[in-house]
């Protein structure tokens, strides 16, 4: 039926929700990304549940009007490799005045160096180095939900004689309706 690669294969991608976020915007609120300052600090990560370390990054910014770049430090725990690499930052201006700060990835995937500008970076469990979500190859948890019904729609599509986007946009109707009941 379906060509080379089609069809579920009983994995999924690394979602976003399980690796480490940096994000340029927090970093803004902070003040650490601001222009002409340079500042040192650390990030922490926290269980939610326990509310205990999980890990922590030293960085070290050095801003320009325009740009700039951050310095990311840190050892991994898995091998006690130390990590130390730094990080390009650029800005666009805003509306209301003043600019918006952006990481340029770091990473170099097939060859190829991805610069591409993002608002977060990621760290990939049993990965060395934080960078966009595309060299990652990250997913949203949400996209990965989406089609989790279709193989049932499939089903009862073909025992009412149904489409699977007739049974989906039906189905929707009808929790829609119960809803306002």
């Amino acid at each position: 039926m379906g060509g080379s690669g089609s069809g579920w294969r009983g994995w999924s991608k690394t979602t976003v929700a399980s690796c480490l976020v940096l994000s340029a915007a927090k970093l803004m609120r902070f003040g650490v990304l601001r222009s002409n300052v340079r500042c040192s600090g650390s990030v922490t990560w926290t269980n939610t549940d326990t509310g205990g370390e999980t890990s922590s990054i030293g960085f070290a910014a050095d801003t320009g009007p325009d740009f700039g770049s951050v310095r990311l430090h840190y050892t991994r725990t898995s091998t006690g490799e130390a990590m130390d690499y730094h990080v390009n930052l650029t800005t666009t201006p805003l509306p209301w005045g003043g600019r918006r700060w952006w990481f340029m990835c770091p990473l170099t995937v097939n060859g190829r160096y991805c610069g591409r500008r993002v608002g977060k970076l990621y760290l990939r469990p049993g990965r060395q180095y934080f960078g966009c979500r595309h060299c990652h190859n990250l997913t949203y948890t949400s996209c990965q939900e989406s089609h989790k019904f279709d193989r049932l729609y499939a089903l009862i599509g073909g025992q009412l004689g149904e489409s699977p986007a007739d049974v989906a946009r039906m189905m929707r109707e009808m929790l829609r309706g119960r809803g306002r009941e």
